[in-house]
C-alpha cells in the first residue's frame, strides 16, 4: 500500500510540474566527482554532464517525464546556451538564467507557433517575432508576455 501512494505522489507530482522547474541538481553528489565527464542517474534523473571544481560545466540532464536540457550552468543550475525540450515536444533554443528563459532565444511550440526574440524571467519581453500556427507574422515589443506594440 505505501508503495502504491509514493507511486501515486510521484506521478502527480511529475505530471502537474513544470520539468523545467523541478532542478533536481545533485549538489552533494556533484561536489564529490572529479573533474571531467560523467554520466550518472541519481532520483530518476540521468546526467551526462562534465564537472569541474565541484560544479556543473556543460552537459544533458534528462528527467523522469522525458524533458530534457542540453547546454550551459552555472552554480549548478541552467545558465548560458542551451536547449530545453519538454515532454510534450515544445522546445526554446536560446540563453538561459537561473533555470529560466533569459536573454535572446527561440521558443518552438508543437502546434507550429514559433517565437524569437528577448526574454526576461521565463517571459517574452523585449524586441521579437511571433509566427503563429497558421503563419501569420506579428513583430513587435513585448512585455511580461503580452505584445505591447506592433509593426
Amino acid at each position: 500500500m505505501k508503495k502504491l501512494i509514493a507511486l501515486c505522489l510521484l506521478i502527480g507530482f511529475v505530471s502537474f510540474s513544470n520539468a523545467q522547474q523541478i532542478r533536481l541538481v545533485p549538489t552533494k553528489l556533484i561536489k564529490q566527482l572529479p573533474n571531467g565527464w560523467h554520466k550518472f542517474v541519481t532520483n530518476g534523473v540521468v546526467f551526462d554532464v562534465e564537472i569541474s571544481e565541484g560544479s556543473l560545466v556543460k552537459g544533458n540532464i534528462k528527467w523522469l517525464d522525458n524533458s530534457t536540457y542540453s547546454g550551459s550552468f552555472a552554480n549548478n543550475v541552467i545558465s548560458g546556451r542551451g536547449t530545453y525540450t519538454w515532454a510534450n515536444g515544445d522546445k526554446y533554443e536560446g540563453s538561459f538564467k537561473n533555470n529560466e528563459r533569459h536573454g535572446k532565444g527561440s521558443m518552438y511550440w508543437k502546434d507550429g507557433t514559433k517565437y524569437s526574440g528577448k526574454w526576461k524571467n521565463n517571459k517574452k519581453n523585449g524586441k521579437g517575432k511571433m509566427w503563429e500556427a497558421d503563419g501569420t507574422l506579428v513583430v513587435g515589443l513585448w512585455e511580461e508576455n503580452k505584445l505591447i506594440k506592433s509593426k
